[in-house]
């Protein structure tokens, strides 16, 4: 993690202007091409799911302002973030799983089932919860497979924030092979060109996964 030089960042004053709002961040909500990558999940029996996690992990390191923070009113480049993924446990409530990038998918798949696997037999406020939650190298990330939705909100505290990224997806559409994804990011940090230019770079990722796997 490196500090962001204020007196050659193009950000500084777009940074000055929102870091200090009381509700900094702004969301976009967008339709994903994803029957590409269903099908070939499908056809290779793997879990889409973790497909599109490890996907979303892999374009987040290749685009920097997603690994940006807001760390004592500071600007921050991370070197890299894990996801903090919502998974559902066996009493229909919630978990927190959290994954870090790997070499390969293969090897994200043993890392990601093991998480998860452990993650759904321990309580919300687990261990891993107290030691990784309200870090600043994560990447919030929710799944709602039973709603294919339009806008999206999330709860949030007048507490300090650090600029992490969240993101939703919702449900595939099979009749179209569109996917929701609403992505909340803090404006201090990036614009809604800077949200365009990574959904290119996961959809970009989705097409090389395909093609070299």
């Amino acid at each position: 993690m490196t500090p962001i030089d204020l007196t050659t960042w193009p950000r500084q004053q777009h940074f000055s202007l929102f870091k200090d709002f009381t509700q900094p961040y702004f969301n976009v909500c967008v339709q994903l091409d994803m029957q590409p990558l269903y099908n070939y999940c499908k056809a290779q029996q793997i879990s889409f799911f973790q497909s599109y996690i490890y996907l979303t992990l892999q374009a987040c390191h290749r685009y920097q302002p997603m690994l940006q923070r807001v760390i004592n009113d500071a600007p921050w480049q991370l070197n890299t973030a894990r996801a903090s993924v919502v998974e559902l446990a066996q009493d229909d409530t919630f978990r927190f799983s959290y994954f870090t990038q790997q070499d390969s998918f293969f090897a994200f798949q043993t890392h990601a089932t093991h998480v998860s696997t452990a993650a759904k037999l321990q309580p919300l406020f687990s261990h891993a919860f107290s030691q990784t939650e309200g870090q600043a190298d994560l990447i919030h990330i929710s799944v709602l497979p039973w709603l294919d939705f339009m806008s999206f909100s999330h709860a949030f505290t007048q507490g300090t924030n650090l600029g992490i990224p969240k993101l939703v997806f919702g449900k595939l559409n099979k009749l179209t092979g569109k996917m929701p994804l609403s992505i909340d990011v803090h404006h201090a940090l990036m614009d809604g060109l800077h949200v365009a230019k990574f959904i290119n770079e996961l959809q970009v990722a989705i097409t090389q996964f395909i093609n070299t796997n």
